[in-house]
C-alpha cells in the first residue's frame, strides 16, 4: 500500500508538472497526457489511505506520528502515536495514509456458552489498595474506550463477560475464559469474596473471617442457590456444599469408603468394635458457616496411615465426636450391659451426637448401632458363648416346664370333660325323679278327688233318704228307689219270685228279692272297680 501511496503521487506530481511544462507549447499532445496521469495518480494516491474492516475483525488503529504517548500510558487517549483507544468497526475507511497509520485487524472475543470472559485492562488509573477495579453497572461502558478511560482501572477486573462475541480493542483488553459457577441441585454455593467494601463492624466471625451481606469483603452469609452464576473466579472463591442427606458409616467392609467400626472399653475392661451408622445434613442456611468453620467441609482428607480418605467435615468434627460419645456410654457399662441395654445406648448416643452438631449448626437425624462384635476378643466370646449355653439351658427348662404344665392342663380337661358328662346324667335323672313325683301327685290328688266326690255324693243321698223318710216313710222311699232302678232299666221288671196276696209289703219283698238277687251278679264287678281306686291315707 506504500508502494501504490509513492507511485500514484509521482504520477499526480509529475502529470502536474509535465502540463505546467508543455502549456505554450505547439504539440498538444501532451498536456491530455499528464492529465490522465494526474487523475490516476490522484486516484491512487487517494486509494492508498483507503483500508477495509471484515465482518469477523475488528480494526485497530496505530498511529506512527504525532506527539509521543505520556509515561506510563499505553493506549493514546487524543490522537498522540501509538495504538489507539477507538477501533473500527466493519466497513470501509479513508485518509488512514500509510505512513502515518498502521491498522491491525484481530479477531472478534467469543466467550463460551458455560463460560466467563476475565478482563484484564492495560491501561487507566492506577489501582490503590484495591486487588480488582471497581464493577461496572453496564458492561458496555467498560468495553467502550472513550468511557473507559474517563473512570475505568488499570488491572483485573472485577466486572466479567458473559458468554457471546465481543469487538474489542486487544491493546487495551486482554480476556481469558473461565468457568462459570454451576450449583447443580441438591447443593449450595458458598462465596468468599476477595473484593468489595469491608465488612462493617460487629459482623459475625467465624475462624476469623467475617460472615458479611452479599457484595462485601468476607463469607457471604447467604449461600447460592442450584443455578449459573457468572462470577470473577479470582475475586470470589466458590466452595460448594451438599444438602443432602449424609450418611456415615463405621463398620468392617471391603469399601474404602467406610471408616472401621468404633473401638470400645467397657466397665468391666472388655474392648470391642461397635458398628454404627451416622446420619445428618446441613441446610443452606447454615452452609456459610460451616465454610468460615471448615474452610471447605467436603474437600478430602487421609484419616492416617493405612486408613482410607474422608471428608474435611467427617475429620474434623463427626468421628471424633461419635467416637467420644460411644466411648464415654460404654465406660459406664459392662459388655453384657452394654447389648442388653442395645436400644437404650443407642437412643443416649443419638441424643447426645445431635446436640454436640448443632455446636456445628449441623442436623442430625440420629445414630444407629449395628453389630456388636464380642469374637473381636477371645476372653468376652468365651464368656458369651458360657452365657449363651445358660440361655439355652434355661430356655429348655421352661420348654419342659411348659409341657408339664400342658399335660396338667389337658388331664384337667378330660377330667373336667367326664365330671361334665356325668353332670349331664345326674340332670337326667333328677329331672326324671321330678317328673315321676308330679305324676305320683297327679295320681294322688286325682284319688283324692274321687273320694272326695264319693264321700260327698253318699252324704247327699243320704240327707235326700232321711228326707224322703221322714215324709213319706221308709217303705215309700224303699219302694220309689225300686221304681226308678226299674225305670232305668238295670234290673227285669218281671220279677222272679211269684208274688202272692196284694199287700204292700208282698210287693216290696217281691222287688228286694229281685234287686237282690241283681246286686249279687254286680258285686263282683263293683269290688274290682272300687279296688282300682286309690284312696289317700288321709281319706280313710
Amino acid at each position: 500500500m506504500t508502494v501504490i501511496c509513492a507511485i500514484g503521487a509521482l504520477c499526480f506530481v509529475g502529470g502536474i508538472v509535465a502540463a505546467y511544462l508543455f502549456r505554450k507549447s505547439e504539440e498538444t499532445v501532451v498536456s491530455p497526457i499528464s492529465l490522465v496521469v494526474s487523475v490516476i495518480g490522484l486516484i491512487a494516491f487517494i486509494a492508498s489511505s483507503m483500508t477495509y474492516v471484515p465482518e469477523d475483525k475488528v480494526g485497530v488503529v496505530v498511529k506512527k506520528m504525532g506527539t509521543p504517548l505520556p509515561a506510563g500510558q499505553i493506549v493514546a487517549r487524543n490522537g498522540e502515536t501509538g495504538p489507539q483507544a477507538d477501533i473500527m468497526s466493519p466497513g470501509w475507511y479513508f485518509w488512514y495514509w500509510p505512513w502515518a497509520y498502521e491498522i491491525e485487524h484481530t479477531e472478534i472475543i467469543e466467550v463460551p456458552s458455560g463460560s466467563v470472559g476475565v478482563v484484564t485492562t492495560t491501561d487507566g488509573k492506577p489501582l490503590q489498595s484495591q486487588i480488582f477495579a471497581p464493577e461496572w453497572t453496564n458492561t458496555e461502558d467498560m468495553l467502550n474506550a472513550t468511557r473507559f478511560f474517563q473512570n475505568g482501572f488499570k488491572g483485573p477486573q472485577l466486572t466479567v463477560l458473559t458468554p457471546g462475541k465481543y469487538r474489542l480493542n486487544p491493546r487495551l483488553f486482554t480476556v481469558k475464559p473461565a468457568p462459570a459457577v454451576i450449583v447443580n441441585v441438591g447443593e449450595v454455593a458458598v462465596v468468599k469474596a476477595n473484593a468489595g467494601p469491608a465488612a462493617v463492624e460487629g459482623s459475625i466471625m467465624v475462624n476469623g473471617v467475617p460472615l458479611v451481606k452479599k457484595g462485601s469483603q468476607g463469607i457471604w452469609d447467604a449461600a447460592l442457590l442450584p443455578g449459573m452464576y457468572y462470577m470473577h473466579p479470582e475475586a470470589y472463591q466458590v466452595v460448594k456444599v451438599s444438602t443432602t442427606n449424609r450418611v456415615y458409616d463405621y463398620a468392617e467392609s471391603a469399601d474404602k469408603n467406610i471408616s472401621d467400626p468404633i473401638l470400645v472399653r467397657s466397665k468391666d475392661g472388655f474392648t470391642f468394635p461397635v458398628d454404627i451408622r451416622c446420619t445428618l445434613n446441613i441446610s443452606a442456611e447454615n452452609a456459610p458457616y460451616l465454610v468460615g468453620l471448615l474452610a471447605n467441609p467436603d474437600a478430602k482428607v487421609s484419616e492416617g496411615e493405612d486408613k482410607g480418605i474422608i471428608c474435611n467435615l467427617e475429620a474434623k468434627t463427626i468421628l471424633p465426636c461419635i467416637r467420644t460419645i460411644l466411648r464415654n456410654t460404654a465406660e459406664k457399662l459392662t459388655a453384657f450391659e452394654f447389648v442388653d441395654l442395645r436400644s437404650q445406648v443407642e437412643k443416649d448416643c443419638s441424643t447426645a451426637f445431635a446436640t454436640k452438631m448443632k455446636d456445628f449448626k449441623i442436623n442430625s437425624d440420629g445414630c444407629f448401632i449395628g453389630q456388636i462384635d464380642f469374637d473381636h476378643n477371645p476372653q468376652i466370646k468365651s464368656l458369651m458363648q458360657t452365657r449363651t449355653d445358660r440361655e439355652v439351658a434355661l430356655n429348655q427348662q421352661k420348654m419342659y416346664q411348659e409341657q408339664e404344665r400342658s399335660q396338667q392342663e389337658r388331664a384337667k380337661f378330660v377330667k373336667a370333660s367326664e365330671e361334665a358328662e356325668q353332670q349331664k346324667l345326674l340332670v337326667a335323672a333328677q329331672y326324671e325323679v321330678q317328673i315321676a313325683s308330679q305324676k305320683a301327685k297327679a295320681k294322688e290328688a286325682e284319688a283324692q278327688g274321687q273320694a272326695k266326690y264319693v264321700e260327698i255324693t253318699f252324704a247327699a243321698r243320704k240327707e235326700a233318704y232321711e228326707k224322703m223318710s221322714s215324709s213319706i216313710g221308709k217303705d215309700g222311699v224303699t219302694l220309689l228307689e225300686m221304681l226308678n232302678i226299674v225305670k232305668e232299666g238295670k234290673i227285669q221288671i218281671t220279677p222272679q219270685v211269684m208274688v202272692n196276696g196284694g199287700s204292700n209289703a208282698g210287693m216290696i219283698e217281691a222287688l228286694a228279692g229281685t234287686i237282690m238277687g241283681r246286686m249279687v251278679k254286680t258285686s263282683k264287678t263293683t269290688e274290682e272297680e272300687l279296688t282300682d281306686v286309690k284312696v289317700h291315707p288321709s281319706t280313710k
